[in-house]
């Protein structure tokens, strides 16, 4: 270590030095994958949501499951607009219009998941496997998505 050297005023340096321990293996394991997960946080968006998700619909259940009933009057409105969508203007292309179908039918299953998780409990095993299946389906479309819209730096310059 270099102290530089002193100007002025002579004042003595004082350093202090911890003796902390050196990090366990777990900790170096858990600091890394903490890292990691920070550095790839917008990617893994939807997980994170979907979490929360689960939880507060657990919350919402314990207090007043008959909220299912709003939910569920809610659940065809993401059909009902894309119908009204297509109706009024139709899409451009035909990859345009899948990609409009696959969100609304996301939209329905995920507002029917949320129906039935707030009127039953989240915690049902046939609900809990609906929402793991909606939240890979989830992780993977927007994977996807971001991997098929990215632009590059060397592509706006």
């Amino acid at each position: 270590m270099h102290i530089p050297r002193q100007r002025g005023r002579r004042e003595p340096v004082i350093l202090v030095v911890t003796s902390e321990p050196p990090p366990t293996l777990t900790m170096r394991a858990v600091l890394a994958v903490g890292r990691w997960a920070w550095k790839h946080r917008r990617a893994w968006l939807p997980t994170g949501i979907s979490s929360v998700l689960l939880v507060v619909t657990g919350g919402v259940h314990l207090i007043e499951p008959r909220t299912a009933w709003a939910f569920a009057a809610l659940a065809l409105a993401p059909v009902g607009v894309w119908v009204w969508g297509m109706l009024r203007r139709r899409p451009t292309s035909r990859q345009a219009a899948l990609w409009r179908a696959l969100l609304a039918g996301f939209a329905t299953a995920s507002a029917t998941w949320l129906a039935l998780a707030a009127g039953f409990g989240p915690h049902r095993p046939a609900l809990f496997l609906f929402w793991a299946v909606l939240t890979l389906t989830a992780q993977v479309g927007w994977l996807v998505a971001r991997h098929l819209t990215f632009v590059s730096e060397k592509e706006t310059s």
